[in-house]
């Protein structure tokens, strides 16, 4: 776009610099800027005010005002697609960062679905009530499918504070796991996010054939509730502070991405052998 050090830069310039800058600026075709400049010779000097006053002249037209148009469009389009080359940039140096030290995230009494033995092992920060985190879900089941054997998934609970219900389906699903049902229950809320409450949840574990009794017990108790701060704390101290948030082989994977940019790692993870 034309910016006024250009304008001053260019007052005494001749026609045909005009044109050579109008065009670089983009503000104006090739063509326009010979049609508002043809009144002047080729050898004559050209003052701020004669300038600024065939360049109004034009924009107040109806070309102008369209070429006008169409010049920030393409300025803010262009704008854009360098933030993201910029963006992928950094994410690929970072990505780069973290496969030479990637980040040990210790599984310990997580749900964990998969075998034992899979070189990758993705662990899920998650939170039942996060409409992306059910989106993830879906993915999260795409790959255990495309690589099965070759990959396991350890479960982690994020409630984020906001989310009123995330606590308690996140104690729901662990209690449900005392029972031999955590996947069972975390199908069940990921599927029923519009239904969470405590009627929801005793109804799903008595639908899923468990002691009530034990099921509501287990929901309260200390070591449910301290595994979720656990979890919580775990969190934060390797930089996931939203929802839902991954590790695969220990490298970060943020927010609900498309089953490619969860390939790319694995893949290389497994070619790394």
């Amino acid at each position: 776009m034309l910016v006024f050090n250009d304008v001053k830069e260019c007052i005494h310039m001749k026609k045909t610099s005009y044109i050579s800058l109008l065009r670089r600026a983009g503000t104006v075709s090739v063509m326009a800027a010979s049609l508002i400049l043809a009144p002047l010779s080729a050898s004559a000097e050209v003052s701020s005010e004669e300038f600024q006053k065939l360049m109004d002249g034009y924009l107040k037209s109806k070309e102008g005002k369209k070429a006008l148009g169409t010049t920030v469009e393409n300025y803010f389009k262009n704008r854009q697609a360098e933030a993201r080359r910029e963006r992928e940039a950094q994410q690929k140096a970072e990505m780069e960062k973290q496969f030479e030290n990637p980040v040990k995230i210790p599984v310990g009494s997580s749900p964990v679905k998969g075998p034992k033995d899979a070189p990758i092992t993705i662990v899920e920060f998650s939170d039942f009530q996060c409409p992306y985190c059910s989106r993830a879900n879906e993915t999260v089941e795409q790959i255990v499918k495309n690589y099965k054997g070759k990959v396991r998934v350890a479960f982690k609970n994020l409630p984020l504070p906001f989310h009123q219900e995330a606590k308690p389906a996140a104690a729901a699903a662990l209690a449900a796991g005392e029972q031999g049902k955590f996947w069972e229950m975390h199908d069940a809320l990921f599927e029923n996010q519009q239904k969470l409450s405590g009627e929801f949840y005793t109804a799903q574990a008595k639908e899923l054939g468990l002691d009530v009794k034990k099921f509501e017990k287990d929901m309260k108790s200390e070591k449910i509730m301290k595994q979720i701060e656990e979890d919580t704390k775990l969190a934060r101290e390797n930089g996931i502070s939203g929802t839902p948030g991954f590790f695969v082989n220990g490298v970060a994977v943020k927010g609900a991405q498309p089953f490619p940019v969860f390939k790319q790692v694995i893949d290389r993870w497994l070619q790394k052998g």
